[in-house]
């Protein structure tokens, strides 16, 4: 049988989603110390051979989870800032896509890990925290616009952004602590009263 180079992608690209949520997961309940790549290859079905097919290690497959996480969330803010709605709106899109999205707690999760853990080296560390000092001047692009508008309180912009990302960050633990799923309309209520005039 004639080889399809674009079934062959499309399986391969399936593969590797497949290793990439399982790892998701793995990292998620066995935190990333200790967490095994045949851990991570036994709960995705697949062969400790067939992971490193993919990823060469446990850092590269960590690495990828984060930084996919991380480029993920600013596509987001840069797509929401071009969007012609109120800053309010704005909050309110990023919010439901950070909490209804089941995944988004879990690479949270990760990220944090992996800035702590020994796993990664000071370099990718360091791209880390760049992407993320990226993602707030993002995010306090838009609450400056709330600003411009009155619709969200005077302030430091940049301190109020890191309230929303924490406010965000922190329900979205909720689950992976063993609180249950947030009322998101109630999350979203709480979050207007702190960020309104």
């Amino acid at each position: 049988m004639p080889r399809n180079p674009e079934r062959d992608r499309l399986q391969r690209e399936e593969r590797r989603h497949q290793i990439i949520s399982a790892a998701l997961q793995m990292f998620t309940q066995r935190g990333v110390a200790a967490c095994k790549i045949s851990d991570i290859a036994s709960h995705a079905g697949l062969s400790h051979g067939h992971v490193y097919n993919f990823f060469a290690s446990k850092e590269e497959l960590l690495e990828t989870i984060v930084q996919q996480s991380q480029e993920a969330y600013g596509n987001l803010l840069i797509e929401t800032i071009a969007m012609p709605i109120s800053a309010l709106d704005k909050i309110k899109r990023i919010s439901d896509f950070l909490l209804l999205l089941t995944d988004s707690g879990k690479a949270y999760w990760i990220v944090l890990q992996a800035q702590a853990t020994n796993v990664l080296s000071d370099a990718v560390k360091s791209q880390i925290l760049e992407r993320m000092f990226v993602n707030l001047t993002l995010l306090t692009e838009i609450i400056e616009q709330g600003q411009r508008d009155k619709t969200i309180m005077e302030g430091d912009s940049t301190q109020i952004a890191m309230y929303c990302l924490s406010f965000f960050s922190g329900i979205g633990l909720w689950d992976i602590r063993g609180f249950g799923a947030p009322d998101i309309d109630s999350a979203w209520n709480y979050l207007l009263k702190m960020l309104r005039p």
